[in-house]
């Protein structure tokens, strides 16, 4: 019973006996606590802002209530929490009309923004994955958008690498934060969340303390900064070139960094630094989405530990392919790429050089397509398409190197970002990376063929679209990673929809623990496969091979569902103990 201004008649005063509690649902999914301490009623929510559990089964003493499961203590007249991690608990106002109890609960109305972007801080700082989780299922719950939520990431994240984590560790962290964001939007309800909670999950850490790095005094031109960073990257000094990338922020010239940044990560002496490439695509898109006002610290620190990162005396075969791209470079610098517009040319036996096991003849390949004016971003999807293809058809019955290969489809697609950012120079010189990348990973024992040779042509048997997909599924949590392949190119064959297999695919990756070492491959499918670049190609289906039979052999079957879905129903208001009789 409502009496309006938010107050409601929760029972009579004999319902809570003295030193005892009791639980009143007011509304679908929310509950209040009724505590009589020392002949005084108390209301306050009986969700525990830690983890859900129902607080009328905890323990007040002088003052404190003390939840029963995790031991977070609150105030329970002003419901302050004394513990990190943890939101303070809500309290009402209590009234004692006669023999009846009434208490304001209020309106529904979201006021907390401030506090759940603060729980979030503490979440990432510690890498507490529930706290995470909680925090932006609460956010997104009261209203709060995606981007606002993600600001506070990247905010944190540029202090974490820039104190903490060296250049492989900051791209891949970059890397995943991209994916987990790019994927989680194809997604809705607890898809989405998971997708979230990865992103924030995998820039969570420790963020020390730093010297502010310092604008080098005036006057600086743009050819002077251009010219230091390209000799501290020859001589690994990233933290010089930290400072030359945060004094051309300052002085309005940020337009030129990530051009510069990616020419010199497709340097000949970074050949083997597949990961550079990649990650620098990432950082782009970050600001292309946050804006350097956000990213700025992020961008200047790891874009300078990338560029500018210590190399080992390379071996043998890595010092001739060094040399080659050395003695190519000027060719490629030069060459005016605006006749580089073929589409068709002889695609077989650019791969088959690609395959050979032999680095000047790869390299010959592709300096040869690009002679001839075959478009950069049509020798691109080649690599794309062989790197899937190898993907699809890897051996697994020894070791399958699927880290090696989702290297180099993931480098293979991030050179349409080199192409975007730092021109079809930089992007004519990724395209040796690529190749080197194949070479380098030539322990693995995959058979020959050409992309071009019809892939088998049987249908799948199942009664329509869903059942299929469903057997795929099914197929890739059985670990069923011999028969997942035929199954993806039978289901394609029968013309249903590959873009909704995807989406399955997908949903399937984010809820095993192996989602993190898969989230930038499938954030890859998902943009090639939408994108025109491989279509109607004889190997385009491979795509979806490759990622089903990767995510089948190193699944492990393991999820976080159960804390996912309670964060979801936590943010709805309801008790743990609620969710677990559902």
């Amino acid at each position: 019973m409502s009496a309006g201004n938010g107050w409601i008649r929760v029972g009579s005063l004999a319902d809570v006996p003295p030193g005892e509690s009791r639980a009143v649902k007011i509304s679908e999914g929310r509950s209040v606590a009724l505590f009589n301490v020392d002949g005084r009623i108390h209301a306050t929510d009986n969700q525990c802002p830690h983890m859900g559990f129902p607080l009328t089964r905890g323990v007040v003493k002088d003052g404190v209530l003390t939840c029963d499961w995790h031991g977070r203590s609150f105030d329970l007249e002003g419901g302050g929490c004394f513990n990190f991690e943890c939101d303070d608990l809500e309290t009402f106002p209590v009234d004692i009309r006669g023999d009846e109890l009434w208490v304001q609960a209020g309106d529904a109305t979201y006021r907390r923004r401030d506090q759940h972007l603060q729980l979030l801080w503490e979440g990432l700082l510690s890498g507490d994955s529930w706290t995470i989780s909680k925090a932006t299922a609460l956010l997104l719950s009261g209203g709060v958008s995606e981007h606002d939520i993600v600001q506070l990431v990247l905010r944190h994240l540029g202090r974490h690498v820039a104190s903490e984590q060296d250049a492989g560790g900051g791209g891949n962290i970059v890397s995943l934060l991209v994916s987990g964001l790019e994927v989680g939007r194809r997604y809705d309800g607890e898809d989405r969340l998971m997708a979230l909670s990865l992103a924030g999950r995998a820039a969570s850490g420790r963020a020390s303390e730093r010297l502010e790095v310092i604008t080098l005094p005036p006057p600086v031109r743009w050819d002077q900064i251009d010219g230091w960073v390209r000799m501290f990257s020859r001589n690994m000094q990233d933290f010089r070139i930290e400072r030359c990338l945060h004094t051309a922020r300052e002085n309005g010239q940020e337009a030129h960094i990530f051009k510069l940044l990616f020419e010199c990560a497709v340097a000949p002496y970074f050949l083997g630094f597949a990961r550079n490439v990649a990650n620098l695509g990432d950082l782009a898109r970050v600001v292309d989405t946050f804006g350097w006002g956000e990213a700025s610290e992020l961008v200047c620190n790891l874009g300078a530990k990338m560029v500018g990162r210590g190399r080992d005396e390379p071996e043998r075969f890595h010092r001739d392919a060094v040399r080659l791209l050395g003695d190519l470079a000027p060719e490629l610098e030069s060459r005016d790429y605006g006749a580089n517009t073929r589409t068709e040319y002889d695609e077989n036996a650019f791969v088959d050089a690609l395959l050979s096991v032999d680095v000047e003849r790869a390299f010959e390949a592709v300096a040869k397509a690009l002679r001839d004016g075959v478009a950069i971003e049509r020798l691109i999807t080649t690599f794309v398409l062989l790197a899937a293809d190898r993907l699809a058809r890897t051996p697994v019955n020894v070791d399958a190197g699927w880290g090696s290969l989702s290297t180099e489809y993931n480098l293979a697609a991030s050179l349409r970002h080199v192409h975007s950012y730092g021109g079809p120079a930089a992007a004519a010189k990724g395209l040796f990376h690529a190749a080197w990348q194949i070479f380098d990973n030539r322990w693995i024992n995959i058979p020959s063929r050409a992309l071009d040779e019809p892939l088998p042509d049987h249908a799948s048997d199942a009664r329509d679209a869903a059942s299929a997909s469903e057997r795929i599924v099914h197929a890739i949590k059985s670990l069923d990673i011999h028969g997942v392949g035929d199954q993806v190119v039978g289901y394609l064959n029968s013309g249903y929809d590959g873009s909704e297999l995807l989406r399955e695919i997908g949903r399937a990756i984010l809820w095993d623990d192996t989602n993190m070492e898969l989230l930038p491959a499938l954030r890859v499918t998902f943009n090639e496969w939408e994108g025109a670049g491989g279509s109607g190609h004889p190997s385009r289906y491979q795509l979806l091979v490759g990622l089903a039979r990767y995510a089948t052999d190193v699944r492990l079957n393991k999820n976080s569902m159960a804390s996912i879905n309670t964060a979801m129903r936590f943010s709805e208001g309801r008790t743990t103990v609620e969710v677990f009789d559902d």
